[in-house]
């Protein structure tokens, strides 16, 4: 069963750039919440967005690795009679996305819904991160070592609607191996394996065991379940309810920066510019490199009328784009959709003369050459790609 849980969409360029899913950033995972300057601190207060200074009980508090009685009893009958540990990580698995009709749970993949593993278990819907919260206290109920796992997959985007782009970020879930293997039975689509761990992904073909990865605490896990709720609360116009649940991602976790962006992307929507640019900035300066960030202060700047900034931090992030070379695979993609063969084939060279082992690329300028009817380059890009692949598990 194959199911996309990469898709988590945020407004790009002039526009409110959201970001829906907690993602490949890197940094210390313990909050410090120290430091703060005095207008950040008002921000935090949420007296610039309610008109009243928020209590901390107001806050949500939930356990998210929490099961029912239920829940209890489908995980140890999906791994009832298996005794090797391999076996029961691939029955609770299979458990859960198989169809109700052949005695699964049916799980199905929806991409804005962020939910507990309970409410995940009775809706059958799930995104990447729902599913891995959901998996991992299953799995831990059964005694198996299982973490969340931020997985830093390249930077991609969609370009399929004019003036945005979709950006790919991803969780899964790690177990460590503690017991003999029978590595034979492991070459399957939703797992893989390492001698000392386990990755459960619900979409394989996109994951890499060579994209850098970490295991992240449960700490971290709750803030980027937290930042996800209140952007969907957000994007319904639950503003009270946003500010809550975007305020305890901040108290759980206030060293991300995609999180203060999202934060950010809150006031936005509610005209407060000047504290938008305030929240924007902090959130810099954890992570200098945030591409996201540095386009929403480019469209704040462009909206207050302050055009140095904002062409400053437009160039600035179009500098970034352009040495990407997933930005340069994506822009070769949407020319040679559109027929323009040989403007896709420069795109496709800038990304391989940037990423030389990234399959994708290759796979891509294959089809190209063939459509520019260039048989001999078809095949060397072919056996490039071919190549690659063979050297992933």
């Amino acid at each position: 069963m194959q199911t996309s849980i990469y898709k988590y969409v945020f407004t790009y360029l002039a526009s409110l750039l959201m970001l829906m899913t907690g993602g490949c950033t890197t940094g210390p995972q313990k909050s410090t919440q120290l430091g703060y300057s005095a207008e950040i601190t008002e921000m935090l207060s949420g007296q610039a967005l309610t008109g009243r200074e928020v209590k901390a009980d107001e806050l949500p508090n939930i356990n998210l690795l929490a099961i029912t009685p239920e829940m209890a009893k489908f995980a140890e009958q999906a791994a009832a009679n298996k005794v090797d540990l391999f076996d029961k990580i691939k029955a609770l698995h299979m458990a859960l996305l198989k169809p109700i009709a052949e005695g699964g749970r049916g799980i199905t993949y929806s991409a804005f819904t962020t939910e507990t593993p309970i409410k995940t278990f009775s809706d059958r819907k799930a995104n990447c991160l729902s599913f891995t919260l959901l998996y991992v206290a299953l799995a831990r109920h059964l005694g198996i070592d299982a973490y969340v796992n931020e997985v830093i997959v390249p930077p991609t985007w969609d370009m399929r609607e004019s003036g945005q782009l979709y950006y790919m970020q991803h969780v899964n879930v790690k177990i460590s191996l503690r017991t003999h293997i029978d590595r034979n039975s492991i070459h399957t689509s939703s797992f893989s394996l390492t001698p000392d761990q386990a990755i459960i992904d619900l979409e394989m073909n996109l994951y890499r065991p060579t994209y850098p990865q970490k295991t992240i605490s449960d700490e971290l896990a709750a803030a980027k379940f937290y930042s996800n709720r209140g952007m969907e609360f957000s994007a319904a116009g639950k503003y009270q309810d946003a500010f809550l649940y975007l305020r305890k991602a901040l108290q759980t976790n206030d060293q991300q920066s995609y999180i203060w962006n999202n934060f950010g992307s809150l006031y936005r929507r509610n005209e407060l510019l000047h504290a938008t640019e305030i929240i924007y900035l902090h959130g810099l300066k954890l992570n200098p490199d945030d591409l996201t960030i540095m386009n929403n202060l480019s469209g704040i700047y462009y909206k207050i009328g302050d055009k140095e900034q904002a062409a400053i931090f437009y160039n600035l992030a179009k500098r970034y784009r352009q040495a990407n070379p997933y930005y340069q695979y994506i822009l070769a993609h949407s020319a040679y959709d559109s027929g323009n063969y040989e403007k896709a084939l420069v795109y496709a060279k800038r990304a391989i003369d940037r990423e030389k082992k990234e399959p994708r690329f290759y796979q891509l300028a294959a089809k190209i050459y063939e459509q520019l009817g260039e048989p001999k380059e078809v095949e060397i890009m072919t056996k490039k790609y071919k190549a690659l692949v063979a050297i992933e598990p």
